[in-house]
């Protein structure tokens, strides 16, 4: 924000050096990042008056002058200008002086004879007719009235003034103007500060009969205040003015349009005037904008608005985008009449969402995103009637259309004086607080444990919850001076850490891990739409369910993704290329899903990764299954399923009783050539939460055994869908299941000897009973029981 001094000067007295100020606002939390002069880049460019005017020997062209640049010695300067005339005062940059450009002036001999310096023309100073009478003039920049030689000349153009460029916090809304800045600086200075008395102006006859003004969503525009000018004379603005603009930065149009820049920069309130001839029966509307509406803005740019964006309309058609821009069909031109004058409050989120989806922003729009409030809004009107009646640019009209929500009031907040002091380190009395808030016009009273403070208006950054003290603090901080405040160690309660259940139970999932030779990886929660039809997903796989983001890097990131393959897959494939994509990986992740709720689903993942010459779908099953026996799950099986990402004969789904908790499988060649893995790849994604549910509480432990063990093999020939995991459940399951302790499948053989669409299966399985050495009866019985439930479940015939 730029702060100019001698604005400044007008509500505050300033008697310090620049330099002081700077130091004062950095203590106070205003950061000076520039001060310039108010003529730019120009230094040692004095007034000179021309002593006498001779033809240079050597050019025909050229003129040798003498100049009384107020050193006390003549200067001899050679120029070439058509209009330099014995007595004129002119700028003379004198050696050493610096011009727009970085352009430094020495001494220069032309022609024969030595030049001590340079007349300056207004373009050479960077002027324009704007900024003083004679600029865009060929030849030299003539002055006018009287001058001392030696005056510098920014004095002599009346562009002495010095610019503060403040870096302001998004918080401090209430200082993105002239008026919020000399209350701090007079704060800072200990002086007081005048704040400007608005002249009331009541005018003639009634705003409503010129104009009315219907507000369908108060939410976004919580007021909305206008007044009416007719007999408009447009014309440029005073001098005066069109100087105040420039020092802040803005171009002046014209009378009108420069009174609510001026009175912009001033408050900090944005306001707008409409060609009331261009609006339809005069009525504005203040509404979301339809689908498919188009503005088109003072910049002569259509833009294509959406329903979330507020516009300002009248019965027919969109004429600004609310807190944004204006709309070229309403601007003021030197053919307006009559005109609404408009200061209203938009909040700030949807003017932010607005001018990034537009991606257009101006001056007013950073002001709605900082925040504006509703008192502001009617201070800011009056303000420009006022000078539209000072300038004489038109007739006020009688009355304002208000239309307010609710009514502003006075907000006050109770604060606990004694914790303000325990925040800084202080022992400050409620009265001592009570009057350094006061020198920020902030006003208190004390009650009891308590100081009950009444927060201004223009405050929004104060606030009214448990937040209070600790704004109050920085307040009371920021006027005491933070220099005063004497250090102190940090402090605080400590306690006993320990991870959570959950955070102990993921740490030891990826010890596990890395055990078995692993290597943790980690990769974006983003993906796009285009990875989903990668890995072949079905239009009603819920991994499709997925959360948009609304202001995402591109259209590759758009989405929170639904499972870990993308990322795991797209790692693999960078490791290929560079030659080092062969080992195992795994990552422990959040995926997330819509479910058409206030928050997605969100659910935690183990993905595992294998790639390389000596693994398979067996090596990563083996992985799976030692992790399920690690965390004591014993019950857990594997049956045919998966995703369409995953080979259709190499894939498997992890089960507990009817319960999915995971899959694995060889990648899907298609989805292999996609993602450029150039060779097989086997994963595995299991549910973190549904592991953490079955583990083992408590471990359990057994007696050695004391009886012997008997070994037996039985060989049966089924259907050639038979899965062997099954077959081993029926095993463990059959009447002979308390004899049992393990089976393992050692044999699958199709061809000769075996029927077509059949085929055998040899499991060696051990049997031992706890009370007894069996007997060649009980083991007689049990290998009947198994072979017996064998030929119930799946036709099993003994294979001899």
């Amino acid at each position: 924000m730029k702060l100019p001094l001698k604005w400044l000067k007008e509500y505050v007295n300033v008697d310090v050096t620049d330099e002081e100020l700077v130091e004062k606002l950095m203590w106070r939390g205003f950061e000076v990042a520039s001060i310039d002069s108010e003529l730019g880049e120009v230094e040692g460019v004095v007034v000179g008056r021309v002593l006498s005017v001779e033809d240079h020997p050597n050019a025909n062209s050229l003129h040798v002058c003498r100049i009384d640049a107020g050193t006390g010695e003549t200067l001899t300067i050679v120029c070439g200008a058509p209009n330099v005339a014995k007595g004129a005062l002119v700028p003379v940059a004198k050696i050493g002086a610096k011009l727009p450009g970085k352009i430094t002036i020495g001494e220069v001999e032309m022609r024969g004879v030595k030049s001590s310096g340079m007349l300056c023309s207004g373009k050479e100073l960077g002027l324009t007719e704007g900024d003083y009478p004679g600029s865009e003039v060929h030849g030299l920049l003539l002055l006018q009235g009287e001058h001392a030689p030696g005056e510098p000349i920014e004095k002599a153009l009346g562009m002495d003034d010095v610019i503060f460029e403040i870096e302001l916090t998004p918080n401090r809304a209430d200082c993105q103007s002239i008026i919020g800045m000399c209350r701090e600086v007079a704060s800072a200075l200990g002086k007081p500060f005048f704040e400007p008395v608005i002249r009331d102006v009541a005018g003639q006859g009634n705003a409503s009969d010129y104009a009315r003004v219907t507000v369908e969503n108060a939410q976004l525009c919580p007021r909305y205040a206008a007044r009416v000018v007719a007999d408009l004379k447009i014309e440029p603005s005073p001098a005066w003015m069109q100087k105040k603009l420039k020092s802040v930065g803005m171009r002046p149009i014209n009378n009108i349009v420069d009174i609510t820049n001026l009175v912009m920069a001033e408050y900090g309130h944005p306001m707008h005037p409409f060609d009331l001839a261009c609006i339809s029966q005069g009525h504005i509307i203040v509404r979301n904008a339809y689908e498919n509406e188009v503005v088109v803005t003072l910049d002569s740019k259509p833009r294509n608005v959406t329903p979330d964006m507020l516009l300002i309309a009248d019965p027919e058609r969109g004429v600004a985008v609310a807190g944004v821009m204006g709309g070229e069909n309403s601007e003021i031109t030197e053919n307006t009449k009559a005109a609404l004058f408009e200061a209203a409050v938009f909040k700030g989120s949807n003017i932010r969402a607005t001018c990034r989806k537009l991606r257009h922003k101006t001056d007013a729009a950073a002001r709605f995103i900082k925040g504006v409030e509703a008192v502001s809004a009617m201070k800011a009107l009056n303000r420009a009637i006022e000078l539209v009646d000072e300038l004489k640019a038109g007739t006020v009209i009688g009355g304002v259309i208000d239309v307010c929500e609710s009514a502003p009031t006075e907000r006050k907040i109770r604060v606990d004086w004694q914790h303000v002091n325990r925040i800084l380190n202080t022992s400050f009395t409620a009265r001592e607080m009570a009057d350094m808030l006061a020198t920020i016009s902030i006003s208190s009273k004390i009650d009891g444990e308590a100081l009950i403070v009444s927060v201004p208006h223009y405050r929004v950054d104060i606030e009214s919850s448990i937040e209070a003290d600790w704004d109050i603090a920085e307040e009371i901080a920021r006027i005491y001076g933070y220099y005063n405040i004497e250090p102190t160690l940090m402090r605080g309660d400590t306690f006993l850490g320990r991870l959570s259940p959950e955070f102990a139970f993921e740490d030891r999932l990826k010890d596990e891990m890395v055990s078995m030779g692993a290597y943790e990886m980690y990769n974006y929660n983003f993906t796009g739409p285009a990875v989903l039809d990668e890995l072949r997903l079905p239009e009603k796989d819920e991994k499709r369910r997925t959360v948009r983001i609304l202001n995402p890097f591109g259209e590759d990131q758009s989405l929170m993704r639904t499972t870990l393959l993308p990322g795991m897959l797209g790692t693999l494939s960078l490791n290929v290329k560079r030659r080092t994509g062969h080992g195992r990986f795994f990552e422990v992740g959040n995926v997330h899903f819509e479910e058409g709720g206030d928050l997605p689903t969100e659910r935690k993942l183990l993905g595992i990764a294998y790639m390389g010459e000596n693994e398979d779908f067996f090596t990563l099953k083996g992985s799976v299954e030692w992790l399920l026996r690690v965390f004591g799950i014993e019950n857990a099986s594997f049956r045919a399923g998966g995703g369409e990402y995953l080979h259709p004969g190499r894939k498997a789904e992890i089960t507990l009783g009817e319960e999915i908790i995971g899959e694995l499988g060889e990648i899907h060649p298609a989805v292999a050539r996609s993602f450029e893995l150039g060779a097989h790849a086997f994963v595995a994604e299991i549910e973190v939460a549904k592991l953490f549910k079955h583990q083992l509480a408590q471990k359990r432990y057994a007696p050695l055994p004391r009886f012997p063990v008997v070994v037996r093999d039985l060989a049966v020939i089924v259907d050639e869908s038979v899965q062997a995991a099954s077959m081993k459940e029926t095993i463990l399951r059959s009447p002979a299941q308390t004899l049992v302790e393990d089976v393992e499948l050692f044999d699958v053989f199709k061809g000769n000897g075996i029927p077509e669409g059949k085929k055998s299966m040899a499991y060696s399985f051990t049997l031992r009973a706890t009370d007894r050495t069996l007997t060649d009866e009980d083991i007689k019985q049990a290998v009947g029981a198994i072979l017996g439930a064998l030929q119930e479940e799946f036709g099993a015939i003994l294979r001899v």
